[in-house]
């Protein structure tokens, strides 16, 4: 007549773990919402909030991607830092795209704002992103499981983060000038077609 429960410490952190890592992917397509609002009520143009979201989605995505190849598990520690990955691709997708429209707007051509918007800003977020990755890599030199697996996400996220803000974010950048140019060529063949 007896009910028998699990109960203690490593019952509850079992639980957590196989709730967090349930709600994962929750977690990050709410965080994603939460940058694409945020950037279109900065911005205050659809086009504009999507070109910094394309390198983000992709690194979360890779990110997640790694982390299911590898088969390194989540734990309370580790489980929730697809967000890390938004947050730090927003951060830098935002100073290269921003820095990249400043040269646009003064009249720099494509290939040269790009060049402008890499060399300086560019170089500052490699390097912040490289010591980032570099700092937690320590982590998965510890003789501890839990904070070995957190340094592997981690190092997994920063580098997908900036392999996107590095790779991705310049060709969806050439990629909407192109569009943007073919709509101002459209419309300026209409507005020098005769009027019907």
């Amino acid at each position: 007549g007896l009910t028998v429960r699990l109960a203690g410490l490593p019952v509850i952190a079992a639980a957590s773990a196989t709730d967090l890592s349930h709600s994962r992917y929750w977690l990050t397509l709410a965080g994603l919402a939460a940058v694409a609002l945020t950037l279109l009520l900065v911005y205050r143009s659809a086009f504009r909030a999507l070109v910094p979201l394309v390198p983000i989605a992709l690194a979360t995505g890779w990110s997640a991607l790694v982390l299911w190849v590898t088969g390194i598990p989540l734990n309370p520690m580790s489980a929730a830092l697809g967000a890390l990955t938004i947050a730090i691709a927003t951060e830098f997708a935002v100073i290269l795209s921003g820095r990249f429209e400043q040269e646009r707007s003064v009249g720099a051509g494509v290939a040269a704002a790009l060049r402008r918007a890499y060399e300086r800003p560019g170089a500052a977020v490699l390097a912040s992103g490289l010591t980032a990755i570099a700092g937690f890599a320590v982590l998965i030199a510890s003789d501890i499981r839990m904070l070995r697996d957190f340094g592997a996400v981690i190092v997994i996220d920063l580098a997908a983060a900036l392999l996107g803000v590095v790779v991705i974010l310049p060709a969806t950048l050439v990629l909407v000038e192109r569009r943007r140019a073919g709509r101002e060529r459209a419309a300026n063949a209409r507005d020098r077609s005769p009027a019907l």
